[in-house]
């Protein structure tokens, strides 16, 4: 599988490391993806994790799921209100 990491996904500065950790152990993981235009043209995901081991503090990663094999991660940022509350609700 291919990863594929787009100039947005660094707007916070969370090393790439993190964002595939929080994404190897989440917390919480959906197919609701808040889209702000238009429809998505792949299928999108949404995962909250831990940023490494030694934290309780959660990121929210969003990919995209390109066929074949390839994930584009286009979001990682510490995790907002928007995905807390849907995490939230869920549980």
């Amino acid at each position: 599988m291919g990863i594929e990491w787009t100039e947005s996904s660094d707007k916070w500065d969370i090393p790439h490391n993190d964002a595939l950790h929080a994404m190897s152990k989440p917390v919480y993981t959906s197919t609701k993806v808040k889209v702000n235009s238009g429809s998505p043209s792949a299928p999108r995901r949404v995962f909250i994790g831990p940023q490494h081991d030694q934290t309780d503090r959660l990121i929210e990663v969003l990919i995209e799921i390109i066929a074949p094999g390839t994930i584009v991660i286009y979001h990682v940022m510490p995790l907002g209100s928007y995905y807390r509350h849907q995490m939230e609700e869920d549980q």
